[in-house]
């Protein structure tokens, strides 16, 4: 794997999961299969494409590995982002309208609060993520002699 994608496979990871969350919890909540699978891939997408670019940001030094803060400032932001698309998008697949969420910068507010508890789950997953790939590396390495 070159090392592109395995800079970005953490974040991407955890966009499909948290996709999968969200369509199990609408599952859950009543909702048809159909509204479940909207739901997993408007919020999926976006969350594994941002959380992508987060895992990038990280690996380049952008957002300091192991430093809680910088990626809760991105989060602040990319989840609220995330949310919005997947609102916007339910909508417009769904109802077949353009609309914004009620409210919409209350929706924001409360979204970015939300995107703390999403931020602190990103950096635990990929810290796990990471230090495991690293070690495998470094066992690559050390058995090839490098």
């Amino acid at each position: 794997m070159t090392a592109t994608p395995r800079i970005a496979l953490p974040g991407l990871m955890i966009g499909a999961v948290s996709a999968l969350f969200a369509g199990g919890l609408a599952l859950i909540g009543g909702m048809p299969a159909s509204w479940a699978a909207v739901t997993a891939v408007a919020l999926g997408l976006p969350l594994a494409a941002l959380g992508a670019g987060c895992s990038a940001l990280r690996e380049h030094g952008v957002l300091r590995g192991g430093a809680f803060a910088p990626v809760a400032l991105y989060w602040v932001i990319a989840f609220p982002v995330a949310r919005l698309v997947q609102d916007v998008g339910t909508r417009l697949v769904l109802d077949e309208r353009f609309d914004w969420p009620p409210h919409p910068l209350a929706f924001l507010a409360y979204q970015a609060l939300i995107s703390v508890g999403f931020a602190i789950g990103f950096v635990w997953v990929h810290e796990r993520l990471l230090t495991s790939a690293r070690r495998a590396d470094t066992a690559r390495r050390f058995h090839r002699g490098e």
